[in-house]
């Protein structure tokens, strides 16, 4: 499927504005290459990897891969289409790539079972990160797609909110008509990009119904895709995965952090992953690993962007100043110290490094008391007993000491 504005099209996708499909919408049948038998564990893949993000109904992003590839992730599993970047998930070899757009020496169209495409096989890896070369990295980002769908639709109630569409697509129960019928028209409309008064659509509908029953049916009915998973603080929202170990690790329900209050989301950089708790959050890379940060720290943290801002993500826990006084985090790119006295102040790059030269908060200048701001010629960060200035010409630190 193709990110375009608002809407993500797959490749037999009506063209917007054009109220009829193209007039060479032939799609091969790509569930000829898998059976059922062949199918149940990458509906387990899609299952687990969906409940490791709190979503207990899977079964309804795996209708949809069943439409789009057959649920075929590899092109050794559907080599009627394209070979696109090599993944894991397939021993190694290339996932499968949408054939529609294209020579498959373009290197364009959908990757993986949901057939995710931005334009090029680099631009759709770009912007969804590598991930979206294995079969979780794909569901993750079909449930953060779905979360979206169910939130704008005009079929759906009860789901104005990205908490509410995940509660939404959480409590779907697949006996209901009338929400059946809002899911499959979600669907057809938003992630096909087919609209009503179009003559694609009773074709798709019918289309997207048939692969949302297989997805059920298949791997052996409801009780497949029923497993419990997270760690939930009576009916709070479940966090789940790493984020989840994290939460236990520091005590659970009964931590400093509280009960969740989301579900895990997808971060602002379409990388990370994080919780939110009613006394904190953790943030999970898996590059970093999961950290929590909370309090004072957590505002000043917020005020700088999050973890698409100038720090970066957490990663270490809050953690006790050497001094005994104060509290401090470390992110990526910079640090965060608090005291009752001063308050909150990241501190950075060249000046952190000669703050630490001196001993940090337990040498002659103290805590930070501003963050790092712009001056003439560098930059400079103020501290209780005086201030360090980086030259932008000489790449250079001074200290100026105030007399106490």
């Amino acid at each position: 499927m193709r990110l375009t504005s608002l809407a993500l099209l797959t490749s037999t996708a009506c063209a917007v504005g054009d109220p009829s499909p193209p007039a060479d919408d032939t799609a091969v049948d790509p569930g000829a290459e898998l059976t059922a038998n062949a199918k149940v564990p990458r509906y387990a893949g899609i299952r687990d990897a969906a409940g490791a993000r709190g979503i207990v109904n899977a079964y309804l992003l795996a209708g949809i891969a069943n439409d789009e590839t057959g649920l075929a992730m590899c092109w050794s599993e559907a080599t009627w289409a394209c070979q696109g970047p090599a993944s894991s998930d397939c021993g190694g070899g290339p996932v499968i790539a949408g054939s529609a757009d294209g020579p498959c020496s373009a290197q364009q169209g959908g990757l993986g079972m949901f057939q995710f495409d931005a334009g090029t096989f680099g631009d759709t890896v770009n912007r969804y990160g590598a991930g979206v070369l294995t079969v979780a990295g794909q569901t993750a980002a079909a449930i953060d797609y779905a979360t979206w769908m169910v939130k704008t639709s005009v079929y759906t109630t009860d789901a104005e909110t990205d908490d509410k569409a995940r509660a939404w697509i959480n409590r779907f129960d697949p006996n209901n008509g009338a929400l059946r019928d809002q899911w499959i028209k979600t669907v057809v409309r938003y992630y096909n990009g087919c609209q009503p008064d179009w003559s694609c659509w009773g074709a798709r509908y019918q289309t997207y119904s048939d692969g949302y029953r297989l997805a059920i049916d298949e791997p052996g009915g409801l009780a497949f895709w029923s497993a419990n998973v997270g760690t939930r603080c009576g009916n709070s929202p479940a966090v789940v995965g790493e984020i989840e170990q994290k939460y236990n690790a520091l005590g659970g329900c009964g931590s400093f952090l509280g009960a969740p209050t989301t579900e895990e989301r997808g971060a602002l950089d379409h990388v990370g992953r994080y919780s939110v708790f009613e006394r904190g959050s953790i943030y999970w890379t898996s590059a970093l690993g999961a950290f929590e940060v909370h309090g004072v720290i957590r505002d000043a943290w917020k005020q700088l962007g999050w973890e698409a801002g100038l720090l970066g993500y957490p990663t270490s826990d809050e953690s006790p100043a050497a001094d005994g006084v104060g509290r401090y985090s470390v992110f990526e790119h910079g640090s965060i110290y608090w005291t009752a006295a001063v308050g909150a102040f990241e501190v950075q790059g060249r000046i952190r490094d000669a703050w630490r030269d001196t001993g940090a908060e337990t040498g002659e200048l103290g805590y930070p008391t501003s963050n790092e701001y712009a001056v003439t010629g560098g930059r400079r960060s103020d501290f209780q007993h005086g201030s360090i200035t980086w030259n932008s010409s000489t790449n250079q630190t001074s200290i100026t000491r105030t007399t106490p």
